[in-house]
């Protein structure tokens, strides 16, 4: 018999260090694997697993968190799930349930009994095991579509504009399936910016009465409208009213729904890091945000990246966008890119050809291809790309992005000592 697998799911790593701790106390000995990220648990149950227990730590203890468990409980019904909390969970007793939860951990707790509920869950795993073998655990992630988020600090950074365009380049250059979610609740202009009149929304959707989510993802397509691009759209609701009535697991269950259906999973999201956009944050695979060439915008990136990162989102699947840069705005480039170690993956120029392109209701990498914004875009997003494609896109060499920042840069001096 193989040893016990083990899988903790948390953002810190307090836990996880308990868990290998009172597992010394097991034979055969259990291994014990992490994950910080919630979005990441379907590849670590893919590539890691089978496990026999999973320990979920305190952050899921929300409703979001829950929602995402049930779906793991679903898909992989042998796995002995314990739920740990320092404080009642933020649920009804019946989510808690639906989650699969065997045990639930009060925080702190002491080893003798973590190591008495940790016995417990593999011994119930291995008798569920028998009875029903378990399937794969590559079935948390088979055709399961990828999820990309927009976000930033500040408003007007062109979240949206990123949003369409990323939609229109997954679209275009791998013929898959893409769907743009509006998380925008209150003010979403996805549908303004692509000139659409989606006759239901986000909020239609939530109102199928349908106790299996299955349901919903077999109708999710009918609260959807069609750009000519061939984008699909979940709008966002037309009355902001209605945002009020939307919970974090709402999102969840919308996101996972639409995975199931689409290759693609581009979700928009407002200025603001609220409970419903952290929902979206767990699902996500790559986590695009921009800023503008100001301070109070690259301040706030700052800020931003900092929270980020206490929330254990791995800065690797964080990508820097820095928009609208252009010449003569009294602030140096260099500087602000210097700031963020890790890069900006695109820096794109203020153009007109992006208000001309709205207000046609095309994304500008369909409205004019040719124009700069659009090929500093497509150059950002190449490594996205099936490796068979990614050629059909130029790339954007080191110096040709050092000379189009030292031309900004150099216009920016220039405007300075002619206004000293």
């Amino acid at each position: 018999m193989r040893n016990p697998k083990i899988l903790v799911l948390d953002r810190g790593d307090a836990l996880v260090q308990q868990v290998r701790g009172v597992t010394d106390g097991i034979r055969p000995r259990p291994e014990v694997a992490s994950c910080t990220r919630v979005g990441s648990v379907g590849d670590v149950l893919t590539e890691e697993g089978p496990f026999d227990v999973l320990v979920a730590g305190p952050s899921l203890g929300t409703r979001a968190g829950l929602a995402r468990l049930e779906v793991i409980h679903d898909e992989l019904p042998a796995m002995s799930l314990l739920l740990a909390f320092n404080r009642r969970p933020e649920a009804r007793l019946r989510e808690i349930v639906r989650a699969g939860a065997i045990d639930l951990l009060q925080l702190p707790i002491d080893d003798e009994m973590l190591l008495e509920s940790m016995q417990r869950a593999i011994e119930l795993s291995r008798q569920q095991q028998v009875a029903a073998p378990a399937s794969a655990a590559g079935a948390a992630n088979s055709g399961i579509g990828r999820v990309f988020t927009t976000s930033s600090a500040t408003g007007g950074c062109g979240k949206t504009f990123y949003a369409t365009n990323l939609a229109y380049f997954l679209t275009h250059y791998t013929g898959k399936r893409t769907c743009i979610v509006d998380l925008d609740l209150q003010f979403g202009e996805v549908s303004t910016a692509l000139r659409l009149r989606p006759r239901f929304t986000i909020f239609d959707a939530l109102q199928r009465d349908e106790e299996d989510d299955s349901a919903l993802a077999d109708h999710i397509e009918e609260y959807m409208v069609r750009h000519d691009t061939g984008i699909y759209l979940l709008p966002a609701p037309k009355d902001p009213s209605e945002a009020d009535r939307i919970s974090p697991p709402d999102v969840t269950r919308i996101i996972e729904a639409i995975r199931t259906k689409f290759d693609y999973v581009i979700v928009d999201t407002p200025a603001a890091l609220t409970e419903i956009v952290l929902a979206a944050f767990d699902l996500s695979d790559e986590l695009f945000t921009l800023a503008t060439l100001d301070l109070p915008s690259v301040r706030n990136m700052g800020v931003f990246l900092n929270t980020l990162d206490k929330l254990k989102i791995p800065s690797e699947h964080v990508q820097l966008i820095l928009n609208k840069a252009e010449k003569d705005v009294g602030i140096d480039i260099e500087q602000i890119t210097k700031l963020f170690p890790q890069g900006f993956m695109s820096v794109l120029p203020y153009a007109r050809e992006v208000s001309k392109s709205i207000n046609v209701g095309m994304p500008v990498m369909a409205f004019n291809p040719n124009a700069e914004v659009s090929r500093r875009i497509g150059a950002g997003l190449r490594s996205y790309l099936p490796e068979d494609v990614r050629e059909r896109i130029p790339e954007v060499s080191t110096n040709s992005h050092n000379r189009f920042l030292g031309r900004l840069f150099r216009r920016s001096a220039v405007a300075t000592n002619s206004n000293a």
